[in-house]
């Protein structure tokens, strides 16, 4: 199985919550699921600057 390292961000805002739902795909395991936003780090990158650029 193959690993990688993401970053999420939890976004509040007049306390509500930013959760997205994936849209929806073949892969059964991840179609239409909710998520913080936020994505892969990338090699050389800290947790930070992915969030900067995932949230762009």
């Amino acid at each position: 199985m193959k690993y990688f390292k993401v970053a999420a961000a939890i976004i509040k805002h007049n306390d509500e919550i930013l959760c997205m739902q994936r849209p929806e795909t073949e892969c059964l395991d991840l179609s239409l699921k909710y998520e913080f936003p936020g994505g892969k780090i990338e090699v050389g990158e800290t947790a930070e600057e992915a969030l900067e650029r995932e949230l762009k």
